[in-house]
């Protein structure tokens, strides 16, 4: 049978149309988006992992890494309110967003935990802060942790200080049922070592005014070593006013009380000494291939006068994980592909940092170090 030529010429002018629209479904725009907290100064490392995270993507748009393709990224205040994020993360999901990354807060996270907001929208996340044990067990199949847990944070410090003879500890913590969670690990740990603690302090998130009730409570106590699991700015508070009393015990960290928030919260000679959990590299280290192109990313990429910091860096690190799922996807990209490619990701090499994913193990670092603060609120390790 002949087509008839009219009716061939009405098809041919078509055919633009259509090779149009598939190659703009093929070469879309890749969204992917962070809810977390961007004006709150409680949790001021929402802006600097932000940064991290933007870096990341302009330097593989730049590399192309992804052919043919733009990563975007969408980034929504959720003001530290739980309530705000779960909404966000259901307007988001409704949308082109492909995943999402970085969530910042116990809270926060285990109300989406709670609600199972991940499973209705069917939408991944990749990266959690905190890394609570509560927020980890049991494993949720949209949820891929990158940074090292708190359980293996806390092994690491509570091992250094009884190394050292540091053995009458303190805990000072955020009083939320995660973090509170994990102050269980120091108690099992402490209890291998017939120790127990000298003192369990809690404050709440939004406590200021009850960090005078700490200070006291730990003169009290009289520790030799004070383990705090707050975020840095409130951590910064809680060191600058148990320095200014005069007492000299030595102060540790879990990651969350980053250095450069407790930097902010405490004057530089308060905070000298202070040791804190570190999750990732040292971004000095340029001889670790990912610190390297961290490093040049950041000079190319992020404003001028600006410096590095871990918070960036961790943000960076997230924003790579994810990229390097995204490469593995075969064909136009979707939330069950990449979730399958992330899950193909195993004992991958990260530039010297390794990730390790499977359908069963969602974790991909445990990488924990130890760093602490010197002259200049420099962190040294």
């Amino acid at each position: 049978m002949k087509l008839h030529s009219r009716n061939w010429l009405s098809i041919s002018s078509l055919l633009p149309i259509f090779a149009s629209a598939i190659h703009l479904h093929v070469n879309a725009d890749i969204v992917i988006a962070q809810v977390a907290p961007m004006t709150n100064p409680i949790v001021a490392e929402g802006k600097e992992i932000n940064l991290g995270i933007r870096i990341a993507i302009d330097a593989a748009n730049a590399r192309q890494d992804i052919p043919g393709q733009k990563i975007i990224l969408r980034t929504e205040d959720d003001q530290l309110d739980p309530e705000k994020t779960v909404a966000l993360i259901r307007k988001l999901a409704k949308s082109d967003t492909l995943a999402l990354l970085n969530v910042i807060g116990s809270p926060t996270m285990a109300k989406i935990l709670q609600e199972r907001v991940l499973e209705a929208e069917k939408i991944p996340l990749i990266g959690v802060i905190p890394g609570s044990e509560a927020l980890r067990k049991p494993m949720n199949p949209y949820v891929f942790h990158v940074r090292a847990s708190d359980s293996e944070q806390y092994r690491r410090l509570i091992r250094n200080a009884l190394t050292i003879g540091l053995n009458r500890i303190a805990v000072v913590y955020l009083d939320t049922p995660p973090v509170k969670a994990g102050v269980q690990t120091v108690d099992h740990l402490l209890k291998e070592a017939s120790l127990t603690t000298v003192a369990q302090i809690a404050i709440p998130i939004n406590g200021d005014k009850l960090h005078a009730e700490a200070i006291k409570s730990l003169k009290t106590a009289n520790p030799n070593l004070i383990l705090l699991a707050l975020p840095g700015q409130i951590a910064g508070e809680v060191v600058n006013a148990y320095r200014s009393q005069g007492m000299h015990a030595q102060i540790t960290s879990l990651s969350y009380g980053n250095a450069e928030a407790i930097c902010q919260g405490a004057s530089a000679e308060a905070a000298r000494g202070v040791s804190i959990a570190q999750i990732l590299p040292s971004i000095r280290n340029t001889a670790i291939p990912l610190v390297r192109q961290f490093n040049e990313d950041f000079q190319r990429f992020s404003a001028q006068n600006s410096k590095p910091n871990n918070m960036q860096f961790e943000g960076y690190v997230s924003a790579r994980v994810l990229i390097e799922g995204i490469k593995r996807i075969n064909g136009a990209p979707s939330r069950e592909k990449l979730i399958r490619a992330l899950n193909s990701m195993q004992n991958i090499n990260l530039g010297g940092f390794p990730i390790d994913y499977s359908p069963s193990k969602h974790h991909g670092s445990e990488y924990v170090e130890i760093g602490v603060l010197t002259n200049g609120c420099t962190m040294l390790y």
